[in-house]
């Protein structure tokens, strides 16, 4: 126990230049003195030419690129950042080894959010992530397709649309979460299914391909 305590905090130790970086690129000074951002030495940044929004400004209460899932490898596996549209967080947020955020619009993350490992998220338009938000490994969550598609008219038929996760969601391993998809409060969306539009039931689990429910009146401890 004591052997692993040292090795986080020569992580978080190692992390600080980077992490001085991040704070002072992303928010004003006089919250980036505070460093709410902790960043991992291995974290790739690939753009920070946008904005992070923080309601609560404390040391370290951001969390990029440490702890998660022991499938994970810290000498291998590097989170990648890119912000070049807005994030805002509303809490505590915990964004393990791995993981990439790609925001070029709104990210919108609440509070207590935690992904777990080796995730991606995309946001070119505009998505909003609810407080106790739990993501697993080798999930995607992107509200764009990347690549327009024209009809014969040369007009673009695969607009961006909005994501819209609620409060108390738990999301499975390798599930894809795509544009225009809305997961209300309380549901669990089970492992390596795909949500491409809106489910109205709160509180149930999700599963399948194509996805439905499956069980209704569920919760789940985070």
């Amino acid at each position: 126990m004591k052997t692993d305590k040292f090795v986080k905090l020569i992580r978080y130790m190692s992390g600080i230049p980077k992490s001085i970086y991040v704070n002072f690129r992303l928010l004003p000074f006089k919250q980036a003195i505070y460093l709410p951002i902790m960043v991992s030495r291995k974290t790739k940044l690939q753009s920070l030419s946008g904005r992070a929004h923080i309601d609560k400004i404390k040391t370290g209460i951001i969390r990029i690129g440490f702890g998660g899932t022991d499938m994970l490898d810290y000498r291998y596996d590097r989170p990648i950042i890119k912000i070049t549209g807005d994030i805002y967080f509303k809490g505590k947020a915990k964004i393990a080894i791995g993981a990439k955020l790609l925001v070029n619009g709104e990210l919108h993350i609440g509070n207590n959010f935690s992904i777990t490992g080796d995730t991606q998220i995309i946001c070119s338009k505009k998505i909003s992530i609810g407080n106790d938000v739990m993501i697993a490994w080798q999930s995607i969550i992107m509200d764009t397709d990347q690549h327009a598609i024209y009809n014969e008219n040369k007009e673009i038929i695969n607009e961006d649309k909005e994501i819209t996760i609620g409060n108390n969601v738990w999301i499975g391993a390798r599930s894809f979460i795509l544009k225009g998809s809305v997961v209300k409060d309380g549901c669990i969306i089970g492992a390596n299914t795909t949500i491409t539009k809106s489910f109205e039931n709160e509180y149930s689990i999700i599963a399948g391909n194509p996805p439905r429910v499956l069980k209704e009146s569920v919760t789940w401890q985070h």
